[in-house]
């Protein structure tokens, strides 16, 4: 089963298409947040590259989100569009889970966090278990005091990344009641090649969606929503 994977939920912009869990080409620029001018034409330069029709591709992989606004409906209308095009079917990825898949630890606890500033993050708890990137904790929005405060309830060692582990490293160390444990800074960023590995165990077990039916998991209100009320 080919999957075309597409990641557009931080700064990168990023897609690939695998085959099973073997990645057969991927693209990635964290340059500017563009998405709307690079991200499709990255998508068909790769499509081109590896000698593909997009009615070659099985199935389309998307980061659901929480991520950037922009980011997240570019992302989704460039999956929806293309899944409709070639009548297939969406996987719909939860990009902390996917940011989570960077690191690959069976002894700890693995903590992605996203910033989404003014001390708020996205994050998430997940743990190996017997080759899998399995959830201990589904995503979440909380505040960074509270995320601390969870962590304390748990034993195992914890494994941070993502750009809020970088932000808020300080007051993790500092509140923290064990050693915290921090991903070299290449693992903190979302890449499409880990979401099609999250995709791709997601395929066999058939848990897709219709394009008509996808919609981005944003987990919080816009800013001019939040403004607004």
């Amino acid at each position: 089963m080919k999957i075309l994977s597409i990641e557009s939920a931080s700064v990168t912009a990023s897609c690939a298409v695998s085959e099973g869990e073997n990645i057969l080409g991927e693209y990635t620029l964290r340059h500017k947040k563009t998405h709307s001018e690079k991200l499709m034409p990255l998508i068909e330069k790769l499509i081109e590259e590896l000698g593909l029709k997009i009615n070659e591709i099985d199935v389309i992989a998307i980061s659901e989100g929480p991520g950037s606004y922009t980011g997240l409906r570019i992302g989704a209308a460039i999956a929806k569009s293309m899944a409709y095009a070639a009548d297939i079917k969406i996987i719909s990825v939860p990009t902390i889970q996917s940011l989570a898949a960077n690191i690959y630890d069976t002894d700890k606890l693995i903590v992605p966090v996203m910033d989404a500033k003014a001390g708020r993050v996205y994050t998430g708890i997940y743990k190996w278990v017997n080759g899998e990137c399995k959830e201990v904790l589904k995503q979440f929005p909380c505040n960074i005091d509270e995320l601390i405060e969870i962590l304390n309830g748990y034993d195992e060692p914890v494994i941070f990344n993502g750009d809020g582990s970088v932000n808020y490293r300080e007051k993790i160390d500092n509140n923290i009641n064990r050693k915290a444990y921090f991903a070299p800074e290449i693992f903190n960023y979302l890449k499409a090649s880990t979401l099609a590995f999250i995709a791709s165990k997601m395929a066999v077990e058939g848990d897709t969606v219709a394009a008509k039916d996808f919609k981005p998991q944003y987990l919080r209100l816009s800013q001019a929503e939040r403004n607004r009320k």
